[in-house]
Parts: C-alpha cells; sequence; structure tokens
C-alpha cells in the first residue's frame, strides 16, 4: 500500500512514521503546495493542498489527510463524488490560535500596539495611552465557534476571569470553558451584550458572510472583533468602516478576504487594527502533532477502524 506524502514534516517525524509503518511503501514529495506530484499507486495522500487535476489522475486515491483544519481550499465537491475520505488536523491547532487571540485582547486591553509604535517613533503617549487601559476579567467574551479552537479559548479566557458565552451551530460538551450557551438564533442579542467576539469557525456556505454590517452594527462601540478562521466569514469592508467610525473599538483578524494582503488594501490603514497575517495556527509543535494525529488514523486505516476527524466535504466540516 502507497501513501504519498507532499506535506512538509520535521525530518524526525518522518522517520518516525517510516519506523512504526515498515510494511507500508511511503513516497515523499515534499512542498505546500507546490510541484505536480505523480499519483502513482497512492491510496492515501498526506498534504496541504490537492487539486482536482491530481485526484482526476490519482484511481487508487481512497483518502486524503490535512494537517489543516480548514478544508475550504480543497475541491470538495469532487472529493464527496469520488467517495474518497477526509480527514482534517482539527484538534491539532488549538494552543497556538487561542494563545495569539488571548494576546489581542491582552494587547487592547493594555494599549500595547500604541506604545510599540510611539516607541518607533519616540513618542511619549502615556497621557493618552494609560487612561483607556482596561481589564479583561470581568469582561465578557462571545465565541462563535466553539470546536477545539474555540473551546481553547474559552478554557484561557475562563481562566483570566472572563464570562464566555458560547455560540455553535453544534453545542459541544467539551467545552467546558463556556459559562452560558445561546443558539445560532440567539447571535444578534449575545452580540449586543459582549465585550469581545471571537470568531472561530470553518468556512462553508452556512457561515460565509456571517458577521455582516448589520450583525457588526449591533455590537457595543467598545467591543472587539477577532476573527481566527476564514477572511470571508466576516464583511471586511465592514469591519474597516465600523473602525473608522468608531462603531467597534478594534479588531483582531488573523485571516483576511486577500492573503496575501495587497499594499493598497485600505486594511492596512483602518485604525486599532491587528493583522497576524494568518500564522495564529504557526507552531513548532504543528509536524508533531499533525505526525501524531496522522500515525493514529493510518493505524486505523490499515486495521479497518473508523477514521478520527472525518470531515463530510459536502458540509465543509
Amino acid at each position: 500500500m502507497e501513501v504519498l506524502v507532499t506535506a512538509t514534516l520535521d525530518p524526525a517525524d518522518m522517520d518516525c512514521l517510516l519506523e512504526s509503518f515498515p510494511e507500508v511503501r511511503f513516497r515523499v514529495e515534499t512542498g505546500r503546495g507546490g510541484g505536480d506530484p505523480d499519483p502513482g499507486e497512492a491510496e492515501v495522500l498526506f498534504c496541504w493542498r490537492v487539486d482536482g487535476a491530481f485526484i482526476e489522475r490519482a484511481p487508487a486515491l481512497q483518502w486524503i489527510n490535512v494537517p489543516s483544519a480548514g478544508v475550504d481550499h480543497l475541491p470538495l465537491e469532487l472529493i464527496a463524488e469520488r467517495g474518497i475520505a477526509l480527514t482534517n488536523g482539527r484538534g491539532a491547532h488549538g494552543i497556538p490560535v487561542s494563545e495569539t487571540a488571548l494576546a489581542m485582547m491582552l494587547a487592547f486591553s493594555s494599549g500595547l500596539p500604541d506604545y510599540i509604535a510611539a516607541r518607533a517613533e519616540r513618542r511619549w503617549v502615556r497621557p493618552q495611552v494609560a487612561p483607556a487601559r482596561f481589564e479583561l476579567e470581568g469582561q465578557t467574551l462571545l465565541v462563535i465557534g466553539v470546536g477545539h479552537v474555540g473551546s481553547a479559548l474559552a478554557r484561557k479566557a475562563r481562566g483570566i476571569g472572563m464570562t464566555v458565552v458560547g455560540c455553535d451551530l453544534r453545542r459541544s460538551e467539551g467545552a467546558n470553558g463556556v459559562h452560558r450557551w445561546v443558539a445560532l438564533g440567539e447571535l444578534d442579542r449575545a452580540l449586543a451584550g459582549a465585550d469581545h467576539v471571537a470568531l472561530c469557525l470553518p468556512l462553508t456556505e452556512q457561515t460565509r458572510g456571517i458577521m455582516g454590517a448589520q450583525r457588526i452594527a449591533l455590537m457595543k462601540p467598545t467591543a472587539f472583533l477577532y476573527n481566527l478562521g476564514r477572511g470571508a466569514l466576516v464583511d471586511q469592508a465592514a469591519v474597516i468602516a465600523a473602525l473608522e467610525q468608531g462603531k467597534i473599538a478594534g479588531a483582531g483578524l488573523d485571516t483576511t478576504l486577500d492573503e496575501p494582503i495587497p499594499q493598497d488594501d485600505p486594511i492596512w490603514s483602518a485604525p486599532n487594527i491587528i493583522l497576524t497575517q494568518h500564522s495564529a495556527g504557526a507552531s513548532p509543535m504543528n509536524s508533531r502533532r499533525a505526525t501524531d494525529q496522522f500515525s493514529e488514523n493510518l493505524h486505523r486505516y490499515l486495521n479497518g477502524y473508523p477514521l478520527l476527524n472525518l470531515v463530510d466535504p459536502r458540509q465543509g466540516y
């Protein structure tokens, strides 16, 4: 049985796979989305990206595994039509993404962006910045999408004394950091009471544009919006307008509509915004976690057990 690996792994992690599965023929053609690998007789593909042309040329392909949580960059319709099993890296990125979100909140509450900008310009801004500082303890965080990332963020926020409200398509009993749940139909009312709103959703037809201009307008002028999912979850122009008009206090966007962000994009100059350039999930532990997940699933695949982290390609999650 052949496994084609195009995802870049640390050498030690690749060696671990080779040693753990001597009966499997691994073919390694690494490179995140680059090149045009030969499908050969690969039954399993471990990749960051794959296009429809590759799948069409891979008659033996039965299972695709991606280390990312999101799968909206894949040819999902074709994967569904072929009946190819699809698994993702759900659970591998909760720690770094939630830590990035918390870092954004702490940066806003302490005025760090202003102090960092002032240092570069050698300006004394304490009289303006210090009075605007605030405490996160006692404030309300609304987490929209309480999966592995949202749950990790909820636990961390609760740990520093925030009140956490969870909103999800499916209530997760494992989200032990959530104080109170609201249904999707109650989202608008929850937005009006939140000090911080964090989007931790996958991008699907149901979630695309979930934070449009109307919902952003429901937020308090002292509230902050964070997008940790995909850029298309929010109306980016509406976010910029809300920031410029003082309708919301700030925004922390890990993902944007265009990546890389064009130099002339107005989001660069929007006030009180933090842009982390889709790096929230980056961690030196990623390769090890992705390898561990794939190794567990490969063992299951070889022994006929159900795969973990299965994604319904028609649903997108």
